[in-house]
């Protein structure tokens, strides 16, 4: 896969290239063994899970647009587009909430659900990476 312009799979290319596992991963287990912490009385497993993969999208997104490791052609790309770098983590992150919180809330809610999480990741990373993504890289 080359990184062009107009390629269409560059927003999760981009994002695989830079992601930041061991911070994204470790920012996921904690918010999510926080929130299953908080929600241990009522025993709950689809939340936590929900808060874990909305808070690995968006901390992992984050360090990917602020860090300097990675693939140098990614983070320019993400530089020089970053609503479009912004949507690759924030559509992941949506699908993986909605399946998380399917039985739990039912299809329209988990959707509606996924959608705003979505939404959410996609609106911070998108300033993040206009206000201070590495265009220089």
């Amino acid at each position: 896969m080359t990184l062009e312009r107009g390629n269409s799979l560059m927003p999760v290319h981009a994002a695989t290239l830079m992601w930041p596992t061991g911070i994204a991963t470790g920012a996921g287990a904690v918010a999510g063994a926080l929130s299953f912490l908080l929600a241990l009385p009522a025993v709950t497993i689809a939340g936590p899970i929900g808060t874990a993969i909305f808070w690995f999208a968006l901390v992992g997104g984050g360090v990917a647009l602020l860090g300097g490791k990675g693939d140098r052609r990614a983070r320019r790309w993400a530089g020089q587009y970053p609503w479009r770098f912004a949507g690759g983590p924030a559509v992941l992150a949506g699908i993986g909430i909605t399946l998380a919180s399917l039985f739990s809330m039912g299809f329209f809610g988990a959707v509606v659900t996924g959608v705003a999480s979505a939404a959410v990741i996609w609106v911070v990373l998108g300033i993040i990476g206009m206000v201070a993504g590495n265009k220089a890289a």
